[in-house]
């Protein structure tokens, strides 16, 4: 067989022996896929796969996505591909259980008025379209949950929020959130303290209200302690047994409370209304250390507030008074996840976190490095700014404000109940350690729950959401009363791999003209005020000073000088935009061009070192 024979055989069998790979792969590994992301992008997570093994019925997805509307949006397209290769590891993972199927809806179409009736919320992008991206669940009896949007600012919480609508769908009964307080936040209260996270909660699931003299808990799915009262022994084994039988707790502490002692309508503070709350020992127990004797500050991160300063009104920063945002927040917990604005605290206290065994503790909220701590008995007389200026240490370091403890929890009795707990606790139904995995969350505040803290009402523009307290709530009750699995999942890293390199670079750039670049500004302004002085002599007594020679000379030599900066200031701009093009073409050599005139170089090499070799 001649050469060219044998080039063309070898060929065809080449193209069958791919034809054959891709028929194999398309009937019978369709539904292998392999994750080669650094970050595990489209690996479900154990609680995922939990609750997709405990699918009693199947569940279509209707996904519903304006592909053609979104490739104008390079952003929105990532985001999309991302989503869909997510719901298609879902549909995989169920084994039949879900089918999934992707619509791009046409405008004034069947299809778009069924994504509108679903719940579903387009996104406006100009000339009367709209652009759908968001998911419809149902189950066997029509029951539907909806995903409105997929924000690409929320892809941390893309997986909890899908696993979330799973167990959602399969739950038959609304979930019940026992509350106890010490705050007069309960429908019948007297001197009600309104509350829109309260009204949120009691929107969202049933609400068990705890009497202060409560001899037995509800029967509940978890339970939220705000500002506890003082309770007794019996009451503190009460929680604690429900905690060891798998209850969840969101508790909610507070070395001063100012949202307690709000005078009400008379100008007095509730009657009982109390400083400090505390729920030792069961914290303790947690590895949760509190003192209800210390407060936290933060100057860095301190909210503005109005004082009266020598009979007059200014806005001073008042490091009691701060707003943990991104940086401060755990970025691996969900409930800290998708938050687009900080967390308004009032001089919370103070959490150590403390080693024990088979827990897990995470800090949720933090203050910043240069946090602090105050007595609490301090922070109770309203020390003013300057104050607390005096007060506030040289150096300062990170405290934590809110953390979550997830295991097997230890009994914080355990030798079995207190003598004074009644014959309603028996020795015999003591539980020392918890069965099972459960989790605590405890934030050393409740001030960020009054709406006073995050919402502002004005005549003109109504009421205003100022920060996300509302979202911080939620997210801590959704998770306590969400399906045991969610418990696992983390916040998932981002998709978008930023050239942090590059950005460096542009950076360092950057920091090293505008500090010429200021400098320029601020001689250029500072000759200006001078021209003017010269130009009006009556202005100062110097300048009326100087002989008409002499004014003019300088007024000549300050013009000239500003002329000259500014010419400075051009060629800075021009020679950053210069290095920045610079940075912008090596880097396109580097990707776009080496890497296949590499290749061709490498080819030709060979070719000439094969046809010039010495042959033997």
């Amino acid at each position: 067989m001649s050469r060219k024979w044998h080039l063309a055989a070898m060929l065809a069998a080449l193209g069958v022996l791919v034809a054959a790979v891709n028929l194999i792969a398309a009937n019978f590994l369709s539904h292998v896929r392999v994750d080669a992301t650094e970050a595990g992008l489209y690996r479900l997570s154990d609680g995922s796969l939990e609750t997709i093994e405990e699918m009693a019925e199947p569940v279509r997805w209707t996904f519903y996505y304006s592909r053609r509307a979104a490739a104008d949006y390079p952003a929105v397209r990532a985001y999309g591909a991302r989503v869909r290769e997510l719901l298609e590891s879902y549909e995989s993972a169920a084994d039949g259980r879900i089918e999934l199927t992707e619509i791009d809806p046409e405008p004034f179409s069947e299809d778009e008025d069924a994504a509108i009736a679903a719940g579903l919320t387009p996104a406006p992008i100009g000339e009367g379209q709209r652009l759908f991206f968001g998911l419809v669940a149902e189950d066997s009896v029509d029951r539907r949950l909806a995903i409105a949007y997929f924000a690409p600012e929320r892809e941390a919480l893309l997986e909890y929020e899908l696993t979330a609508m799973l167990g959602n769908l399969t739950r038959t009964e609304t979930p019940v959130l026992a509350i106890l307080t010490g705050l007069p936040l309960a429908p019948d209260a007297p001197a009600r303290l309104p509350s829109r996270i309260v009204s949120q909660l009691d929107a969202n699931y049933q609400i068990e209200w705890i009497e202060r003299g409560f001899l037995e808990l509800p029967r509940a799915d978890a339970l939220l302690i705000v500002h506890p009262p003082q309770l007794t022994d019996a009451q503190l084994y009460a929680i604690d047994q429900f905690a060891m039988a798998g209850g969840r707790l969101v508790v909610a502490l507070d070395p001063m409370a100012h949202i307690a002692l709000a005078p009400g309508a008379d100008g007095l503070p509730p009657v009982n209304a109390r400083r400090a709350s505390d729920l030792a020992p069961l914290t303790q127990a947690w590895g949760v250390g509190y003192d209800p004797e210390m407060a936290a500050m933060d100057r860095t991160l301190a909210l503005p507030v109005q004082v009266n300063e020598g009979g007059r009104s200014r806005v001073r920063s008042y490091p009691l008074w701060f707003a943990p945002g991104r940086e401060q927040f755990s970025d691996r917990d969900l409930t800290m996840a998708g938050f687009s604005r900080g967390i308004n605290l009032g001089s919370p206290g103070v959490l150590r976190l403390e080693a024990r065994e088979g827990l897990t503790a995470e800090a949720l909220v933090t203050t910043s490095d240069a946090g602090a701590t105050l007595e609490a008995g301090i922070a109770a007389t309203n020390p003013s700014p300057d104050r607390l200026a005096e007060l506030y240490p040289d150096t300062g370091s990170r405290q934590v404000i809110a953390a979550r403890v997830t295991g097997p929890l230890p009994s914080a009795f355990p030798n079995g109940p207190p003598t004074n707990a009644g014959p309603r606790f028996l020795a015999e139904s003591h539980i020392a350690r918890a069965a099972q995995d459960t989790d605590v969350v405890v934030v050393a505040d409740v001030d960020w729950m009054g709406d006073s803290f995050f919402l502002t009402r004005d005549a003109q523009f109504g009421e205003s959401v100022v920060a996300d307290n509302m979202s911080f709530a939620l997210n801590l009750i959704d998770m306590a009363l969400g399906n045991r699995s969610l418990v696992g999942l983390r916040a998932s890293p981002s998709s978008a791999r930023p050239m942090t390199r590059v950005d460096d670079l542009r950076a360092r750039a950057e920091a090293r003209y505008t500090a010429e670049q200021a400098a320029l500004q601020t001689g250029i302004e500072q000759a200006r005020a001078r021209l003017a002085e010269l130009e009006n002599p009556s202005v100062t007594a110097e300048t009326a000073d100087l002989n008409p020679e002499e004014r003019l000379d300088e007024v000549n030599r300050l013009r000239d000088n500003i002329a000259s900066a500014e010419q400075r200031l051009r060629e800075v701009e021009r020679d950053f935009r210069h290095d920045i093009d610079a940075l912008d073409s090596a880097l396109r050599f580097w990707t776009l061009w080496f890497p296949p005139l590499a290749i061709l170089i490498l080819g030709i090499g060979l070719t000439g070192w094969r046809r010039w070799r010495p042959r033997p």
